[in-house]
């Protein structure tokens, strides 16, 4: 069959404003008359999620393993959230950036399965017309969206280095503390990138880089190297478990959206696809209805030593992955960090936005002679809404030849 691809970068404007990026989790939580966890509302603008429960933490007083949440937001937008802390008493506070809001307790921590929703209120900027964008929505509302992971998920991963995980998966200790402590992903400073590469350049001269270590964990890390400076499987267990997990997501992220391209690749006969941090995310415009049902009932686990694949198409997905990338299921039972492992979750191949919706179109003031959308929609927990803007602001297909 003749395949027709498209390949475009997206140069749309969002999040210029926190106001143009605007996301409410929707959550089912089992308040109780009584119980353990307070949990709150958390509005923000700003802060990531984590760095804003590090702050609760230090200022409250409170230990940061008392607070629970459902999902990390992003700093750049103004988000809403769920956060639960194991203390009965009420922290309900507002402060220029932040607001927590005290909504009753629960006998449970916070956590994702809580979540059942997200809604998201974007605006796309620096658009020159917006007939194009019309007809996206209404091929997204009938053909839905693949449900790749998004660059997000990859702000650890520098090419130039390559996946701390996958160099865990080969026992190459080595290598993976070089990619923890030298890589420099984009949106990393000019200066630290800087001051990774000279860790790069003097690695293995453990004495100089402990000299340029900055943060706590370089300097328990590069102090443990000056005394044993070949020890790298023991160093590995000095990086914080939380960003040994946030490693191998990314990783096992990275597969699972290698092995949606090559379906995607496979089905549909004409594709566009937008440059990405780990690899161009490949776009359908429409589906056939036999194609529309094979992404529609489609689920894809993400890669772990035990898999439960239901589709013949995934397993053989997975098997050119596993090949080309050089690696096997048995390296998935890694013991190297043994308090973290690789876990496997099911995940939809497509994903549908709901309530998709142009709320408002106006002149761009920030772009003069431009014009601006409003949008509104949900998504299931865990999909990516920039996802569903590259795929409303790709460009008008081309002519058949």
């Amino acid at each position: 069959m003749f395949r027709r691809t498209v390949f475009v970068y997206n140069r749309r404007v969002i999040k210029a404003r926190p106001e143009d990026f605007v996301v409410e989790e929707k959550a089912d939580l089992p308040l109780r008359p009584a119980g353990p966890f307070r949990v709150y509302r958390l509005r923000k603008r700003g802060w990531t999620t984590d760095d804003l429960l590090r702050h609760l933490a230090r200022t409250l007083g409170i230990s940061p393993e008392a607070i629970s949440y459902g999902g990390r937001k992003d700093k750049h937008g103004l988000t809403v959230q769920h956060i639960a802390v194991r203390d009965g008493r009420d922290f309900s506070r507002a402060e220029g950036d932040f607001s927590l809001e005290s909504l009753g307790v629960m006998d449970r921590p916070m956590g994702p399965d809580l979540i059942r929703a997200n809604a998201f209120r974007i605006t796309i900027r620096d658009l020159a017309e917006t007939g194009t964008l019309l007809r996206n929505l209404e091929e997204a509302k009938a053909s839905g969206v693949p449900n790749y992971f998004d660059d997000q998920r990859f702000r650890s991963y520098d090419p130039e280095r390559g996946f701390f995980a996958e160099k865990v998966l080969r026992r190459h200790w080595n290598g993976a503390l070089q990619v923890y402590l030298t890589s420099g992903p984009a949106g990393m400073s000019r200066l630290e990138r800087e001051r990774r590469r000279a860790l790069f350049e003097r690695w293995k001269d453990w004495p100089a880089c402990l000299e340029l270590a900055r943060n706590a964990v370089e300097k328990k890390i590069f102090g443990y190297l000056v005394g044993h400076p070949r020890e790298f499987c023991r160093a590995l267990h000095l990086v914080p478990l939380d960003e040994v997990s946030m490693q191998y997501a990314a990783f096992q992220s990275h597969l699972w959206n290698e092995v949606l391209r090559g379906l995607v690749n496979a089905e549909v006969s004409a594709t566009a696809s937008v440059s990405g941090a780990e690899g161009g995310y490949l776009f359908w415009k429409c589906l056939e209805e036999g194609a529309r049902a094979f992404f529609a009932e489609l689920i894809i686990p993400t890669p772990a030593a035990r898999m439960d694949i239901r589709s013949e198409a995934v397993r053989a997905g997975y098997g050119c992955v596993f090949r080309d990338a050089r690696i096997g299921l048995a390296e998935f039972r890694t013991k190297a960090l043994s308090r973290v492992y690789f876990k496997s979750s099911p995940r939809r191949a497509m994903v549908i936005p709901d309530r998709l919706e142009v709320t408002g179109e106006a002149p761009d003031d920030l772009h003069p002679g431009r014009k601006s959308f409003t949008l509104s929609f949900e998504l299931p927990r865990g999909s990516y809404a920039t996802m569903v803007v590259k795929r409303l602001t790709l460009p008008a297909s081309p002519p058949p030849p």
